[in-house]
C-alpha cells in the first residue's frame, strides 16, 4: 500500500477546507494550521478531513515545530483578519518571512510549496491582455504586500508555485449577486473589465498541481488562475440580471469604481499545464450557482 503523503495547509480558510474535502484520502493525510481551530471546528470547517493544529504562521518556530514530523507539499493560502496594510503585511508579509526562515531547517524538505496571491498585484488598466510575464504595476497597499510577500516566499523556497488568483465566485462567495440584487451596477463606460475564477477551478487547479508534480512534472513557479473569458463588469451583471429573473430597470444605481482595477488577465500558462476548466466563463460559473440557489 503506497504511504499517505502529507499536506499541510496552513492559513487553512474556506479555500483549504474545501480542497481538502476533494484530494484523494487515500494518498494524502491534511493538515490544517490556524491560530485558533476551534474557530474552525465550531463553523463549516470538516473535523473529519482536516487534522486541525494550533499554530501562528507568523512565527517560524509554530511552523517548524508542527512540520517537524513531515509535509510533503505545503499549501499557503492566507486572509488578512483586516483590511488595512498592517492586516495585508500579517496575513501575507509576516507569514512568507516566518516560512521561508522555518521551511529550509526541515528535517526534509516539501517537495512542493503552493502559495495562493492575487490578481490584484496587476494595477493596469487596458484592453491589452496581461500573463505572467508583464510586470506587476502596484497601485496600493494590498498589491504591494502582495508582491513583497511573494518576492519573500520565492527567494527562499526553490520549491515553491505561487498561483495569482483572480476574483473567486461560488457558493458562499456571492457578493456580486448581491450587488445585482440590491439593483447596484458599474457604469457602462469606460468597460471596467472584471477577472473571475470559481471555487471549484481554484481547488481543481492546485489539486491538478500537486499531481502533475508528483508525476515528475516540473510547474511553472508562476500561475495566473482565471477562467477564459474576462467581461466588463456592466455586461456581466446586465446577463445576471436577466438570468436572476429581473428587468435590466432593475439596475438602477450606477456605483463608480477605480478605472486600474479594469484589467484582461491572460489563464493560456494555466491550461497549457493540461488543467481544464470546470467553469471556463462567467456564464457557466454562475449559471450553476444560480442554479444550486434554486
Amino acid at each position: 500500500m503506497t504511504q499517505q503523503e502529507k499536506l499541510w495547509i496552513l492559513g487553512c480558510g474556506d479555500l483549504g477546507a474545501r480542497l481538502a474535502l476533494n484530494i484523494d484520502r487515500k494518498k494524502y493525510s491534511v493538515y490544517g494550521m490556524r491560530r485558533n481551530p476551534l474557530v474552525a471546528l465550531a463553523s463549516k470547517r470538516r473535523a473529519d478531513v482536516v487534522n486541525w493544529r494550533r499554530g501562528d504562521a507568523t512565527k517560524a518556530g509554530d511552523i517548524e515545530r508542527l512540520l517537524a514530523d513531515g509535509a510533503d507539499i505545503v499549501l499557503a493560502t492566507f486572509t488578512p483578519d483586516e483590511h488595512s496594510p498592517s492586516g495585508y503585511q500579517r496575513a501575507y508579509v509576516e507569514t512568507a518571512k516566518s516560512l521561508s526562515e522555518a521551511i529550509p531547517h526541515l528535517p526534509k524538505p516539501p517537495r512542493l510549496v503552493l502559495w495562493v496571491s492575487s490578481t490584484r498585484v496587476y494595477g493596469q488598466s487596458g484592453d491589452d491582455f496581461i500573463d505572467e510575464l508583464t510586470p506587476p504595476a502596484l497601485s496600493g497597499f494590498q498589491g504591494e504586500a502582495l508582491l513583497a510577500a511573494e518576492d519573500i516566499i520565492r527567494s527562499a523556497i526553490p520549491a515553491t508555485c505561487i498561483v495569482r488568483f483572480a476574483g473567486i465566485y461560488g457558493p458562499g462567495r456571492d457578493r456580486l449577486l448581491s450587488q445585482v440584487r440590491a439593483g447596484r451596477c458599474a457604469p457602462p463606460q469606460p468597460p471596467q473589465y472584471s477577472n473571475r475564477i470559481h471555487i471549484d477551478d481554484c481547488i481543481g487547479f492546485l489539486l491538478h498541481l500537486v499531481e502533475r508534480q508528483k508525476q515528475g512534472w516540473a510547474p511553472e513557479p508562476l500561475y495566473i488562475g482565471a477562467d477564459s473569458k474576462p467581461v466588463p463588469m456592466y455586461e456581466l451583471q446586465q446577463w445576471l440580471v436577466k438570468a436572476m429573473g429581473y428587468t435590466s430597470a432593475h439596475l438602477r444605481e450606477i456605483v463608480q469604481t477605480s478605472e486600474r482595477r479594469s484589467k484582461k488577465v491572460s489563464n493560456r500558462r494555466m491550461l497549457a499545464s493540461g488543467y481544464e476548466l470546470k467553469f471556463p466563463d462567467y456564464k457557466v460559473g454562475y449559471s450553476a450557482l444560480l442554479e444550486a440557489e434554486g
